[in-house]
């Protein structure tokens, strides 16, 4: 893992100095922009327009045309105060109104109660920085070396997504394609848009999934689409929260929750590297970078503590995509389409009967992994169901999700109970889909 980020020094005047007069903002204002790595100034957002159309100049926007599920802008948005984010973005709303002082004393405040969040601390360098006159901030910008314009443009990439996912929120009544037409047996979801650097947090509450929360996120040094072991990329995919690891709070913070990847697919197609994990941040950083981590998705602590105390171990599926296709929950269709259906009902029926003539032609030959798959095992299994030794009275399926891979892929969760253990088994089936006809490559207990 990279050393927590820090904010650039500057040679900032002391917080001690007066607060500007209105007839200062043009300077202060002037002296923000030339605060930027790259041409891009995250703080005084007057001018500049990198958000996208709805973020303007700092003057109030103009109603825009009603559409059925208008978009806020920066200046409407509803925030959480109560966060160090929505209280950091509150600073930037501020700024965007032209309030400079009661901007800073948001930001004084923060920093005070955060002094870990290493984005707050550089906007409240840029704006103590704005209290000098421009040559000072000149000299002090052009003093920089280049390991401190790296952090500095680390951080205000960070201010970017914050806002933008302020700005460009999810569709009202809308939910990501794969999780349509979950049972209530799926409790909780979790999908990170890593364009977005973004988690959200769904919860079943009886109508189907509804978006609880959403957290800025921290990925991969060398961005995503993970191959093998030390790539510091994230991977894509879908996977599955582990068992819950707070023992190494000095490195992952307040939780940790281990993800399987790789997961059965991965190894099929020879995709390696492990510990890759939802984490919090270590001990004196509040967040990091969008890109600065070795491949796990890190949290700040408090949402991390959120996640790992509501979700559950083993049963709550983790959606990793580079693009969250957001569709209406009325207008919306469950993703498992009818080829997949059939196949898997032929695999329960014949499985309650033990069929092994039907079942033996659900499964891919010459597997190698799966308590119930891997082919010697498949063998001796089949063996016994056709002389009725392996009975089962149920097989309940938890969940399916298809995951957008090289090709189409199916991933079930299902509880067996058999005859002969009274404690029911969690299993997980891995389907794929070649020349129009599905089949199990993977077929085992959920560790």
């Amino acid at each position: 893992m990279q050393d927590p980020q820090q904010a650039p020094d500057s040679a900032a005047p002391s917080a001690s100095k007066r607060r500007p007069k209105p007839a200062q903002y043009g300077l202060l204002r002037a002296a923000l922009l030339l605060a930027c790595v790259g041409g891009t100034a995250v703080v005084g957002l007057s001018g500049m327009n990198f958000l996208s159309s709805r973020v303007e100049a700092y003057v109030p926007q103009r109603p825009a045309a009603a559409t059925s599920s208008p978009q806020p802008s920066l200046l409407t948005a509803r925030l959480n105060t109560q966060t160090p984010e929505g209280q950091l973005i509150s600073a930037y709303q501020l700024l965007a109104k032209g309030e400079e002082s009661q901007a800073f004393e948001t930001v004084e405040a923060l920093v005070k109660r955060q002094p870990d969040f290493s984005l707050a601390q550089l906007v409240y360098a840029d704006l103590l920085l704005a209290r000098s006159t421009p040559e000072a901030a000149a000299q002090a910008l052009a003093g920089a070396s280049e390991e401190q314009r790296e952090r500095s443009q680390a951080l205000r990439q960070e201010a970017r997504l914050r806002l933008a996912a302020l700005v460009e929120r999810p569709p009202q009544d809308a939910l990501p394609k794969e999780l349509i037409g979950l049972p209530a047996t799926v409790q909780h979801a979790i999908v990170v848009d890593t364009q977005k650097a973004r988690l959200y947090l769904f919860q079943n509450r009886g109508q189907g999934m509804e978006l609880v929360k959403d957290s800025y996120v921290s990925l991969g040094k060398a961005g995503v689409s993970k191959q093998m072991e030390g790539d510091q990329r994230t991977p894509l995919g879908v996977y599955q929260v582990g068992l819950r690891r707070d023992e190494a709070a000095a490195r992952y913070g307040a939780a940790a929750l281990p993800l399987n990847y790789p997961n059965e697919y991965d190894r099929m197609v020879g995709r390696g590297g492990s510990s890759i994990w939802l984490h919090g941040e270590r001990a004196g950083s509040y967040a990091r970078g969008p890109q600065s981590t070795d491949g796990c998705i890190v949290l700040s602590n408090d949402d991390m503590q959120f996640l790992a105390d509501t979700v559950k171990a083993r049963e709550t599926p983790v959606l990793i995509f580079e693009h969250v296709d957001w569709v209406a929950k009325k207008d919306g269709k469950t993703p498992v389409d009818a080829q997949f259906e059939s196949a898997f009902r032929q695999w329960q029926q014949a499985r309650l009967q033990q069929d092994a003539n039907a079942l033996r032609g659900l499964y891919e030959p010459g597997l190698q992994r799966g308590s119930d798959s891997e082919a010697q095992r498949l063998a001796h299994n089949l063996a016994r169901m056709q002389a009725h030794e392996l009975p089962v009275q149920s097989l309940e399926r938890l969940s399916v999700l298809p995951s957008q891979d090289l090709e189409p892929v199916m991933i079930v969760t299902y509880r067996e109970l058999s005859a002969l253990n009274p404690t029911p088994a969690l299993k997980r089936q891995y389907w794929r889909q070649q020349e129009g006809r599905w089949r199990i490559i993977f077929d085992g207990v959920v560790s």
